[in-house]
């Protein structure tokens, strides 16, 4: 929510950031900002939600920002029963907004840590300098445009990203979303070549000097030495970028095993997680879709490309992938008027209509397409070599390809494995193409996340835990309502991230659950007590360390299978 209509893109942006920190933390699956906004501003049960995106905890709240003034609230629910189990409010000054993000997000993983089990939670979520105020609004408006991804989105994307660092040369983030916009802007066909080139690798630089660290700003330059086909430079940048927090299901990954390593079954594979984290996106079912596509399945690319328009129905990318499609099975009469609406919704795009030839092509009209390509202007010399390709001319298309290999056309990276070019392979001189581009062998791994560590020897599980057992025993720290990970953690000389391994590996259980059952035994033991019999049950219990009845009535009858005055009444 925001106060002012005109300022969604600051509450979007604020949330945007929250997310994008949690989703650094291993092992939490995290639902993309697009799918949970989905249901922004409407007025559906939270269980109905949680089921739809898959879920099993919502985290709601709200961003009103007035003047220099911003407040932001915060609270889990419980998609089971739709209790809340923990809220929070801040008042801030605006200046204070990247401390708020931070503070936010440490709150909510350690709830999340403790409510549901171990996860490796750093110090800070979101490491990074303060950018100017100024200049992140910019920022959030163009996060806003390039999540989009649609073509007269990526244009306002760039716009907004050159204003951020007109006014703050040194923020790398939005650095590194001006050099991806350019990425998709090139990939649009609307921009020369070594403009975008010297563009893309401007902002990577400047990004990379602000922040070493910056994760997308690899992403980019793995994109970059894809282009440049330096193989083994795009898996070290590609790795970096996942090291210093990319999600691993992302839309680079997908290009990299079709066109790179011809694992078409693990980048649908990639796409259908994708969709796991952000189901209502209408980009996460267009980039399924594209994956089916490459792998000639059409007939599934057309369902994720329905999925898409049923979600965003002026998609344009999805309209005109759609047509593609339909032309590939032989659906001219529906492919047409598909193709002649992305046309008007991207406002004559070029790709847009690179499909409506191909659909052409498939049909038969060899002359009609020649006599349109005369009056197209081609920036990318790959898109008339695509087209010639599938006219079966190939003493068109390789002179082309050739200038492709010169200007380092980003489709060149298609060559090998792309079924556009299969009229040409058997021409000396598009293998001559292949051989001059030294592609690496199919099949090599690619990069990966690491895979999680213990975090304590044997002897240390067996010391701390016993530590903590005399502990708990001795002082019964669990009757305080307000113990937490992170205090329990100080008391043994532990990091949270420690303890919450400890419990989790060692107990099988976590934090909440380690505590509620002692505080649960201690209930019981009272309970059947006879000079307690005139104190209620809830008193009890909050005696024993619960704060709420919700809790304790949730957690009792998790445990026992019961509620507690059965219980008690079974016992008696």
């Amino acid at each position: 929510m925001s106060g002012d209509a005109d300022n969604t893109y600051f509450s979007d942006g604020i949330t945007e950031e929250i997310i994008n920190a949690l989703t650094t933390i291993p092992g939490l699956r995290v639902i993309a900002r697009t799918s949970a906004f989905a249901f922004k501003g409407k007025h559906i049960d939270i269980r109905s939600i949680a089921q739809q995106l898959g879920v099993s905890t919502v985290l709601e709240g709200s961003v009103r920002k007035q003047g220099d003034r911003v407040r932001v609230t915060a609270q889990f629910i419980n998609a089971a029963d739709g209790s809340h189990f923990w809220s929070k409010n801040y008042d801030r000054q605006l200046h204070d907004i990247f401390a708020i993000q931070d503070e936010i997000s440490l709150l909510i993983a350690e709830q999340i840590r403790e409510n549901f089990g171990h996860l490796e939670v750093e110090g800070n979520l979101k490491p990074h300098t303060v950018p100017a105020t100024a200049a992140y609004d910019h920022y959030l408006k163009g996060l806003f445009y390039l999540k989009r991804k649609d073509f007269e989105d990526i244009k306002q994307a760039i716009g907004s990203f050159n204003e951020a660092v007109a006014i703050d040369p040194h923020y790398a983030e939005a650095h590194a979303c001006l050099a991806e916009a350019y990425i998709h802007y090139m990939g649009f066909g609307e921009m020369d070549l070594n403009e975008a080139y010297t563009q893309i690798g401007t902002h990577i630089a400047q990004a990379m000097a602000a922040d070493p660290e910056n994760a997308r700003a690899y992403k980019i330059d793995a994109y970059m030495k894809l282009f440049a086909w330096d193989w083994a430079g795009t898996e070290t940048a590609y790795q970096k970028a996942l090291d210093l927090g990319l999600p691993a299901a992302n839309e680079f990954v997908s290009y990299y095993h079709i066109f790179v390593k011809n694992e078409k079954a693990h980048a649908i594979g990639l796409a259908q997680n994708l969709l796991l984290t952000d189901p209502l996106h209408a980009f996460s079912h267009w980039q399924l879709g594209a994956c089916y596509y490459f792998d000639r399945q059409f007939e599934q690319a057309l369902q994720a490309f329905d999925h898409a328009l049923a979600l965003e129905p002026r998609f344009g990318e999805a309209l005109r992938w759609k047509g593609l499609v339909l032309g590939y099975l032989g659906r001219f009469e529906e492919a047409l008027p598909l193709l002649d609406q992305a046309l008007e919704v991207t406002q004559g795009q070029l790709l847009a209509k690179m499909d409506q030839l191909t659909v052409k092509i498939l049909m038969g009209e060899k002359e009609a397409v020649l006599q349109e390509m005369e009056e197209i202007s081609f920036h990318d010399p790959c898109d008339p070599a695509q087209l010639y390709a599938l006219l079966d001319m190939p003493e068109k298309a390789l002179p082309f390809l050739e200038q492709g290999l010169a200007q380092h056309s980003i489709m060149m990276i298609s060559l090998r494995y792309f079924f556009v070019w299969d009229n040409l392979r058997g021409h000396d001189r598009f293998q001559a193409l292949i051989q001059q581009m030294k592609f690496p062998e199919a099949g090599n791994p690619a990069p990966t996340k690491d895979t999680p560590k213990a975090l304590l020897e044997a002897s240390e599980i067996q010391a701390y835990s016993q530590q903590l057992d005399a502990l708990m025993q001795a002082e019964t720290l669990y009757t305080n309502p307000d113990l937490n990970l992170r205090a329990l953690a100080q008391r043994l000389g532990l990091t949270p991230n420690k303890l919450s391994w400890l419990l989790n590996a060692h107990y099988q259980q976590n934090f909440n659950g380690y505590i509620n059952g002692l505080r649960l035994a201690l209930f019981k033991q009272k309970a059947l007590e006879p000079t307690n019999q005139k104190l209620t049950l809830l008193g009890l219990a909050y005696e024993c360390g619960f704060n709420s009845k919700t809790v304790f009535n949730t957690y009792f009858k998790k445990a026992e299978g019961q509620p507690p005055k059965a219980w008690l009444a079974q016992q008696r």
